[in-house]
């Protein structure tokens, strides 16, 4: 799901004190977003199926609140591989949303989810290359509160060696028209 221009303004200046940290690629603005599900190499011929499961999934979906607070990391606690920055509770809705694509998707194009539980978050940063351990204290007094509607599912394409990496294919609008 695309972060609303709004957040991407209030992140970016809350990013320049965040940059201190010896994380070596950061993330570009117009490539952050919350992963419902990572499809992978997909083959071209099945991209309009996946289309259509992402359509047939936010068609279910209505408008909903995203809080995002809070930093953390994941990899070794001394040596993260990324910077996130995670949502202050799941939203229903989300949670709903992703458990509709997961199944649309299998139906669709025979994608099965990941196994491990679904932990949205907005990647900010990846790669610690700092000389001394990572200290995650220093994350403790960064609380940034954001807060958007998400109002719509994005399929990307990945990009390799591009900046930004991400390229929006299909929009999909939540309709919530099947209760």
């Amino acid at each position: 799901m695309a972060v609303s221009d709004n957040i991407r303004q209030a992140l970016g200046a809350q990013l320049h004190g965040w940059r201190k940290l010896s994380f070596s690629r950061w993330a570009h603005p117009e490539d952050w977003h919350l992963t419902l599900h990572f499809v992978g190499e997909t083959p071209e011929n099945n991209l309009p199926a996946v289309c259509e499961a992402l359509d047939e999934a936010s068609r279910w979906a209505k408008p909903f609140r995203i809080t995002l607070s809070g930093l953390g990391v994941f990899g070794p606690p001394k040596k993260p591989s990324v910077l996130w920055l995670g949502l202050t509770e799941m939203p229903p809705e989300l949670r709903a949303l992703h458990e509709r694509l997961g199944g649309t998707l299998l139906l669709h194009i025979g994608y099965e989810a990941e196994r491990r539980p679904y932990r949205p978050h907005l990647t900010l940063a990846r790669k610690y290359e700092g000389t001394a351990p990572f200290d995650s204290s220093s994350l403790a007094n960064e609380h940034p509160q954001l807060i958007w509607t998400a109002s719509e599912a994005v399929l990307y394409r990945s990009r390799l060696g591009q900046v930004p990496m991400y390229e929006i294919i299909h929009r999909s609008s939540f309709q919530g028209s099947h209760e």
